[in-house]
């Protein structure tokens, strides 16, 4: 399902923030590498790669609360929610940029991907909101943004 219109990710009951049901996250480039993020219902799994080279050795980090709220509130801001199932652009070559979001809570959830093409643009340059979300998920993950 795309974009739900859903905001505010927290228990309105407990004020937790939630920890999401679903969430994976990739974004790579033959030349540049990888990064991608999946959660499995207790950790994040992190793996990067550098251009050209498909071997990592993934990374088991468990956000705390002081990680998960910055990061649903960045997802609230640029508008995740609202985001189109597919961004394609119909020139892409051999050095294409793929990326892929799911997202998925107990009051909704986003599912998008793309190809040379990001929320908010229509070339293969990436925009404000998706660098925002790409800053959020790593910040998420304890990388410096």
């Amino acid at each position: 399902m795309t974009g739900s219109g859903m905001t505010g990710c927290h228990d309105p009951h407990s004020g937790a923030m939630l920890r999401p049901s679903r969430l994976v996250f990739y974004l790579g480039n033959y030349t540049r590498g990888s990064f991608s993020a999946r959660w499995n219902g207790d950790d994040l799994i992190v793996e990067e790669t550098r251009g050209g080279n498909f071997n990592c050795t993934p990374r088991i980090i468990s956000p705390g609360p002081e990680r998960w709220a910055p990061f649903w509130k960045e997802i609230d801001d640029i508008g995740v929610w609202t985001w189109d199932e597919i961004y394609a652009n119909p020139h892409g070559c051999c050095g294409v940029t793929y990326w892929q979001l799911v997202l998925e809570t107990g009051a909704g959830s986003v599912s998008c991907s793309g190809e040379d093409r990001f929320p908010g643009g229509e070339s293969p340059e990436l925009t404000a909101d998706f660098r925002a979300l790409v800053r959020a998920i790593k910040t998420l993950c304890g990388n410096a943004p």
